[in-house]
């Protein structure tokens, strides 16, 4: 059985090197170019439960076009990648292929099943996790009960599903079926709701998190909603009974790994709240049932993260003021050029500068699908970033920092958004403080717009 698994994150990557050392031939796919490169030049290390550490030499790419057909592809990224991740990777799925999903929370099953049909989508559920110890190596935890609980999304046995349980539990991995996999999603989801978010606000860990009586209380409210919601679906399991003594018990069997939703928070990304709590209050609201705890966590999260991408941002832009100050202090054009080619508006648009000098700066607008409007031209908007970028270096060459005062621009002619276009800026002249700047966008040797800039020189 050949599988695929897209994402090669902590879980996919445990996943991995399982089914390799059971002799199934696996790809890891993943977006992660740094992650790509060292797992295919140095192999994938697993720390296993018992001190083990494991070398393995997986296959792994970022495109899956080179992949080929599977028999199983595993979804294993986070809630708010599934619907590209599926996207992606449809040139590896056939007639028959199965896409089991390992995802935590609600939606990622529909989101799948809307794109490759229901009868295609299983679920499964593991209670089993790791750590990331660096980019190709994972601390793999283990976990209470089966590897996995698979299910089909829509309840129907299939020889495609009865074939991949057969071949799982022929090689001894410990992975049950059922046919009811939503209750077992519902079922995890109470361990998950309630001491996932409660991890990633507070910090601490499940063997802390369970004997500190503020935080259970919070736990404990937060499964009491659950439950609530659960039952006015029609879903019923006996955890439902005592959601509090569930959830310390799972949070409780962590000791002090951290979960997820608390690594994600710590290394700044987004988190699973979208698939979990704010499912809870969204499904409370479809049945009248309030869920004030659920709402008031969803909130605070998204405040840890507006926070966190407030802090990604001011790093990023810190370091790259700071580059461009250093080379006009220096009066290193070479570095300023670098500096201004790397700053991310640039990047985004693949700006490359081709003529550096005091005062007279050149600068390409590749070709690209990104760049039409709606009547297929080139966007003006990007043909003014080019200018402005081209007209601000040409500013910044002189040894100071330039900004921007006033601007007139004029569109000559439509510009073919196949085709490169060229910036060229010159400082016309001073006056004190004050510089003017212009710039010509040309395309095939035509001008296509005129643009002309007063700048206002601070000091280094």
């Amino acid at each position: 059985m050949e599988i695929a698994i897209v994402g090669a994150g902590v879980l996919g990557s445990i996943f991995g090197g399982l089914f390799l050392q059971k002799g199934f031939k696996v790809t890891l796919i993943e977006v992660l170019k740094e992650r790509v490169r060292l797992i295919d030049k140095e192999g994938l290390w697993l720390q296993w439960p018992d001190g083990e550490r494991t070398h393995s030499k997986i296959a792994i790419t970022s495109k899956v076009e080179d992949v080929g057909e599977k028999d199983v592809v595993m979804i294993a990224v986070k809630g708010y990648h599934t619907r590209s991740a599926i996207k992606s990777a449809m040139s590896i799925i056939g007639d028959d292929t199965i896409v089991l999903s390992v995802q935590n929370g609600l939606g990622n099953l529909e989101a799948i099943a809307e794109t490759v049909g229901p009868e295609r989508v299983v679920g499964g559920i593991t209670a089993h996790s790791g750590m990331p110890v660096s980019m190709n190596e994972v601390r793999y935890v283990g976990g209470l009960g089966p590897l996995l609980v698979i299910g089909p999304y829509d309840g129907k046995s299939r020889p495609g599903f009865e074939n991949m349980v057969e071949q799982f539990q022929a090689v001894g991995l410990d992975v049950h079926a059922t046919f009811d996999i939503n209750s077992v999603i519902w079922k995890k989801l109470i361990a998950n709701v309630s001491t996932n978010v409660v991890a990633a606000l507070t910090g601490l860990t499940g063997g802390v998190a369970v004997k500190h009586e503020p935080t259970v209380k919070i736990i404990e409210a937060l499964s009491l909603e659950l439950s609530q919601v659960a039952r006015a679906k029609g879903i019923d399991f006996p955890e439902l009974d005592d959601p509090l003594d569930f959830s310390l018990k799972a949070f409780a069997s962590t000791k002090d790994n951290r979960v997820s939703m608390l690594q994600d928070v710590e290394a700044g990304r987004l988190t699973e709240i979208g698939n979990l709590n704010e499912v809870i209050v969204s499904e409370g609201r479809r049945f009248n049932i309030p869920t004030p705890y659920n709402q008031a966590v969803s909130w605070l999260t998204r405040g840890v993260e507006e926070r966190n991408r407030q802090k990604r941002y001011e790093a990023e832009t810190s370091h790259e003021s700071k580059a461009v100050r250093k080379a006009i202090k220096s009066e290193d054009l070479e570095a300023l050029r670098k500096a201004i080619e790397a700053s991310p508006l640039a990047r985004a648009l693949s700006i490359q500068f081709t003529e550096f000098e005091a005062g007279r700066v050149s600068a390409r607008l590749p070709g690209t699908p990104q760049l039409p409007n709606f009547l297929g031209y080139t966007h003006t908007g990007a043909l003014f970033t080019l200018a402005e970028q081209t007209m601000a270096a040409a500013a910044n060459s002189l040894g100071h920092v330039g900004l921007p005062l006033n601007c007139d621009v004029q569109f000559l002619k439509a510009a073919d958004p196949a085709k490169d276009v060229i910036a060229s800026a010159r400082v016309i002249d001073t006056q004190g403080r004050i510089a003017r700047v212009q710039v010509e966008l040309t395309q095939d040797n035509q001008t296509v717009a005129e643009v002309s800039e007063m700048v206002f020189l601070r000091n280094k």
